[in-house]
């Protein structure tokens, strides 16, 4: 491994990395102006097989913050002691955003104008949980972006994602990285410290998701930009994993984690490995997180057929 100035992280050898968009080119022309009013453009069949399950998702992200409080890679208990101002301010948005039209949409402009200035201009966050929110503001504020035409805020898009990238880049040291072949951690016996190790995880998990579906975001941006796809620079090439567990993520207390961890199989995907969840996973085991990823890796139609063959449907 290459030195690292992260605690928890790693960089991967080239000859070792693994990118999710290998053998995608992007596409000329794409256009981005796309009012949710509308019915988004379909991209080609061979890039919508990748791609056009994630940028669904994307759309709907809007709307999944402020109806069901959560992300697929934003834990529904992150902020249920607490939301940061950061996070506030673009839970608002995205609330206005669900009810922008033509008469509504300077003064939408004008507030959306006003919350990602105040943003930029913030001063650090002060601890772990204020950085994670900062991050998934800037998700939030950039997908808003992307997918309406609309918004054209004064702030450009580089400017967020210079910050967006500056925020990944110090939250790596908060991060904690399994790996499959350490054996499964067993639960403290009492609940007071099972509330503890679950309150962490939550945050952990949230973490982890984060940081890859910022990278995972860049390159659907730029691909949807019609940016060319280079070769993995070594952000993707991080050394990564995420829990691959439905169950362990719809969890909302600690005894359900608990019964979760306990009774149900959940698998580490480790550097974009899905190897042991393909062979060993069921369909339940799945959530919206890892249908993204595995749709981008396989193809819609293989994803399709893995669920299929085992009882289910994508």
């Amino acid at each position: 491994m290459i030195d690292s100035p992260f605690r928890y992280i790693n960089i991967i050898p080239p000859e070792d990395r693994v990118d999710i968009f290998e053998g995608l080119s992007s596409p000329q022309n794409f256009d981005l102006a796309m009012a949710r009013t509308n019915p988004p453009k379909q991209l080609s069949d061979v890039l919508a097989s990748r791609l056009q399950f994630a940028v669904d998702v994307l759309q709907d992200i809007p709307r999944m913050v402020v109806t069901e409080n959560k992300t697929p890679w934003c834990h529904r208990q992150l902020y249920k002691s607490g939301m940061p101002k950061d996070m506030q301010d673009a839970f608002a948005c995205c609330s206005l955003y669900m009810s922008k039209n033509d008469i509504n949409s300077p003064v939408l402009m004008s507030i959306f104008d006003s919350r990602i200035n105040d943003l930029l201009s913030a001063p650090p966050p002060t601890t772990p949980l204020e950085l994670l929110a900062r991050i998934h503001a800037l998700i939030l504020y950039l997908i808003m972006r992307l997918f309406d035409g609309g918004i054209r805020t004064q702030p450009s898009s580089e400017s967020l994602l210079a910050l967006l990238e500056a925020s990944v880049l110090s939250l790596f040291s908060c991060i904690h990285i399994p790996h499959p072949s350490q054996p499964c951690e067993l639960l403290p016996i009492s609940m007071e410290p099972i509330m503890g190790f679950w309150e962490s995880w939550v945050f952990q998990e949230s973490a982890r998701r984060t940081v890859l579906i910022v990278f995972y975001f860049v390159k659907i941006q730029h691909f949807l930009q019609g940016k060319p796809l280079s070769a993995c620079d070594g952000k993707l090439g991080l050394e990564h994993a995420w829990y691959q567990s439905a169950h362990l993520w719809n969890a909302q207390s600690a005894f359900d984690f608990a019964v979760a961890w306990t009774e149900n199989q959940h698998f580490i995907v480790y550097n974009a490995d899905f190897t042991g969840l393909l062979q060993e996973a069921k369909p339940a085991d799945v959530d919206l997180f890892g249908k993204m990823l595995l749709v981008t890796k396989l193809g819609i139609d293989e994803t399709k057929a893995w669920f299929y063959s085992r009882g289910s449907v994508l």
